[in-house]
């Protein structure tokens, strides 16, 4: 006849083999997380990079050719007529020459690429608002000079160094 009973008739209980639910719960929430994290560093890193490339930098060579004519009286004078609306924030020609020979010293050629914004000489913030298009670039140099300017729709509106 089969013993229909629950009794192990005294023998030792055996102990089952390998984890408990809880430690196999716990792995898997903590594979569940580890995962996650490094799916938030590949989005962050992802995104860093796109950010990086979509500021395309379309003022940089401006930049650097108003730069280099900033260091000569004849190049002041260029860039002055040439972007009227310098006229803004320098009412007269006079003016501007004044503050480019302040500007001068402190003043050095940029390089021929538009540094990344990570390296921390690049401030450079664009607004686009129904095709109007405003950027603030700004470049600190190796000695020091920091040079701010603003742009609307490519044009030169305000230019200076610190």
């Amino acid at each position: 006849m089969a013993d229909s009973s629950w009794d192990n008739n005294g023998q030792p209980m055996q102990r089952k083999q390998g984890m408990s639910i809880w430690a196999k719960v716990a792995l898997g929430c903590g594979v569940v997380f580890l995962l996650g994290m490094g799916g938030c560093v590949v989005l962050g890193a992802t995104c860093t990079r796109a950010i990086g490339k979509a500021m395309d930098g379309r003022e940089w060579g401006q930049l650097q050719a108003a730069v280099q004519q900033l260091q000569t009286e004849e190049g002041c004078k260029a860039l002055y007529q040439s972007n009227p609306d310098l006229k803004q924030a320098y009412p007269t020609e006079e003016n501007f020459l004044q503050q480019a020979k302040i500007w001068r010293p402190k003043l050095e050629p940029l390089p021929p690429q538009m540094p990344s914004v990570f390296t921390g000489k690049i401030s450079y913030n664009v607004q686009v608002n129904g095709g109007f298009r405003k950027v603030e670039l700004g470049y600190t140099n190796g000695i020091g000079g920091k040079v701010t300017s603003r742009w609307e729709n490519g044009r030169l509106q305000m230019i200076s160094v610190d």
